[in-house]
């Protein structure tokens, strides 16, 4: 039984509309043996838009480089081995953002369960301003 890994957070409990929200999700492969044609994915709720993301493989692992929009990328990882990505988009909607991404085992591979999920979630709150100004002479 192999055993991958995900993980998904932002650094951040709220974030104001029209904000910029960056998350962090690592892929990660405990082994015993290296995986090849591994997917992850992360469908980005209807907060956000405009997408991009960057991936970083380890040394001897492998992942796409760039991509817009949800993330559904094939990632090669040697046993010990991760696949980071950087996924950034705006904020446009309201409410608590659900953001769940996932890594799923190439067919005819058994991974031990309970860990290929993760979700981070945020509040979206509205901008507010609170201005004055004094002018003596």
């Amino acid at each position: 039984t192999e055993d991958y890994t995900l993980t998904v957070a932002d650094s951040v409990t709220w974030v104001e509309q029209s904000h910029t929200l960056t998350y962090t999700i690592v892929a990660s492969n405990a082994g015993p043996s290296d995986i090849a044609g591994a997917t992850v994915t992360d469908v980005l709720p209807a907060q956000l838009s405009a997408a991009t993301w960057t991936c970083v493989a380890s040394a001897g692992s492998a992942c796409p480089a760039s991509g817009s929009g949800d993330l559904n990328a094939t990632v090669s990882l040697l046993s010990g081995g991760t696949a980071t990505f950087t996924v950034t988009a705006t904020v446009v909607g309201t409410g608590t953002i659900v953001n769940t991404a996932t890594i799923t085992a190439p067919v005819g591979t058994t991974d031990a369960p309970g860990n290929n999920t993760a979700t981070d979630n945020n509040t979206v709150i509205t901008p507010t301003a609170d201005l004055s100004i004094t002018k003596t002479d």
